[in-house]
């Protein structure tokens, strides 16, 4: 068993209590996040796990003008009778990252601006001063948070270079770059809203729900209509169709009779089959890209080994591939950090499950990532554009085409149209204003997907919350139907880059 012990001066102690601290992680060498156990009492952060090895640990944390950030450290040895200065660990990770990171693209071509350099070098200073002032922790600690400050900003600033001049290398190759950008509708469609209009100007396709539990309300009665609706008048707009995902492996988003079939396994399979097949059976033609199952790798409402969720996969998977084999189909992977695996034994770690999904042979023909960030459950810790761009380039080593789905929130408080409701992360350094958060945190992400190749598609969830939607507040239209700064973004991206 390993521990890893990290002090928290009095100083740090308010910073500490406000992040995600019960949520840390410890990732080792092949960055998977380990089950732990966390515990906190003011002044020392415990962190204990079955295995004995270095590892990194991972905290998301409020930080002033800049919202939840997660913070890492570099690599640490376990240590049963010592501490490690939590505050100084944090900022000896965010001057690394930052040092190797841009050090890389500058060889590489990229163009450092004179902000990143001077924030690089300010923050670089005051990590040593915190470093050289380790005897006295309260000393150190106040530099190193000045430090951590300065050298995420930093990096903000390096991820937002890369992203502009890639965008700009590319628009040299393609004057008009072939990136789907895609809206999601839960059925029934944002027909007759006053809004409407302003669907196609900022999406060049539609990702239509087909919620499996808004479909077969009772076991073997179908109920089309709304999907139907909603792709026909999609289609109308000569929009692409990405149909699904078909199975949502989430509460609320599976249907409530098929808890009954729990403990039966193959009936479960049967239904689930069945209810895909006669679902692309009904839309084959309408859609051009089948997303056939979602969030199978994160803990779901029924509790299936990996052998079963795998069999899920496959069995999916070959239906659909059967019935329409002329359409592309995709599986996509909830949270594709891992962050889960540090809290509950139950789930898959994303990228080994895709991986074995794609050698499979099956003819899948992409993966879908999804990440919900700003989220205080079942998200993605929230990243910067910089930590996010290296997780898309990790799964592009399985060489297959990324269609990546995005949600932030752009409001606060209770949603009852949402069907999977969230609670929102909120911290006393954020704007006041949600919905501008809600372009701040998107953007850079957004830019970073547009400057990746790899990435075929980018699909947004949440288009309206006055309609029916998964997650909390994530439309860019807010519930009194007024249009949230993000949509005239997407517009303007559409318009500016996309064909």
């Amino acid at each position: 068993m390993g521990q890893f012990h990290f002090d928290v001066p009095d100083v740090a102690s308010d910073f500490i209590q406000k992040s995600l601290w019960s949520d840390a992680y410890i990732c080792g060498i092949e960055g998977v996040p380990w089950q732990s156990q966390t515990q906190f009492d003011g002044s020392r952060l415990t962190i204990t796990r079955a295995i004995d090895s270095s590892g990194k640990l991972y905290m998301a944390c409020p930080l002033e003008d800049i919202g939840f950030r997660t913070l890492s450290t570099c690599s640490l040895r376990p240590l049963d009778d010592e501490a490690h200065l939590l505050p100084l660990e944090f900022a000896r990770g965010s001057c690394y990252r930052a040092r190797i990171q841009s050090d890389a693209w500058q060889r590489a071509g990229l163009t450092l601006s004179k902000e990143f350099e001077q924030l690089l070098q300010e923050g670089t200073n005051k990590f040593l001063d915190a470093a050289q002032r380790r005897a006295d922790p309260e000393r150190s600690t106040e530099a190193a948070m000045e430090a951590i400050l300065l050298l995420e900003k930093a990096i903000s600033d390096l991820g937002e270079s890369y992203a502009v001049q890639s965008i700009a290398f590319r628009k040299q190759r393609e004057p008009q770059i072939g990136t789907l950008l895609a809206g999601t509708v839960t059925p029934p469609s944002p027909l007759g809203l006053q809004s409407h209009d302003a669907f196609a100007s900022a999406f060049n396709s539609a990702a239509i729900r087909l919620n499996w539990a808004d479909i077969e309300t009772d076991s073997g009665r179908f109920s089309y209509d709304n999907a139907e609706e909603a792709i026909k008048f999609c289609n109308s707009k000569g929009m692409r169709i990405i149909g699904g995902p078909l199975i949502d492996f989430r509460e609320r988003l599976m249907p409530h009779w098929l808890y009954l079939l729990e403990d039966d396994f193959d009936a479960l399979l049967a239904a689930v089959t069945h209810f895909v097949e006669t679902t692309v059976n009904k839309f084959r033609g309408s859609v051009q890209l089948w997303n056939c199952a979602s969030g199978l790798n994160t803990p779901g409402p029924m509790h299936l080994s990996d052998e079963q969720i795998m069999r899920l996969a496959v069995g999916i998977l070959q239906t659909v591939r059967r019935t329409d084999p002329a359409t592309p189909a995709i599986i996509s992977f909830d949270q594709p950090f891992g962050e889960y695996l540090g809290q509950d034994r139950e789930g898959i770690s994303p990228l080994h499950f895709a991986d074995a999904l794609v050698r499979s042979g099956l003819g899948m023909a992409g993966i879908g990532l999804e990440f919900r960030m700003n989220y205080a459950t079942k998200a993605t810790f929230p990243r910067s554009a910089v930590d996010f761009g290296q997780m898309i380039d990790r799964w592009a080593t399985l060489d297959m085409p990324m269609l990546v789905q995005l949600t932030v929130p752009g409001g606060t408080g209770s949603d009852s149209m949402a069907t999977a409701p969230c609670d929102v992360l909120q911290s006393d350094s954020q704007r006041t204003d949600p919905a501008s958060e809600q372009l701040r945190i998107a953007g850079p992400l957004i830019r970073t997907l547009l400057a990746k190749h790899i990435v075929h598609g980018i699909v947004w969830e949440g288009w309206s919350d006055e309609v029916p939607h998964v997650a909390s507040h994530s439309g860019v239209i807010d519930s009194d139907g007024r249009e949230r700064p993000l949509l005239e973004y997407l517009t303007r991206v559409r318009r500016e880059f996309l064909v």
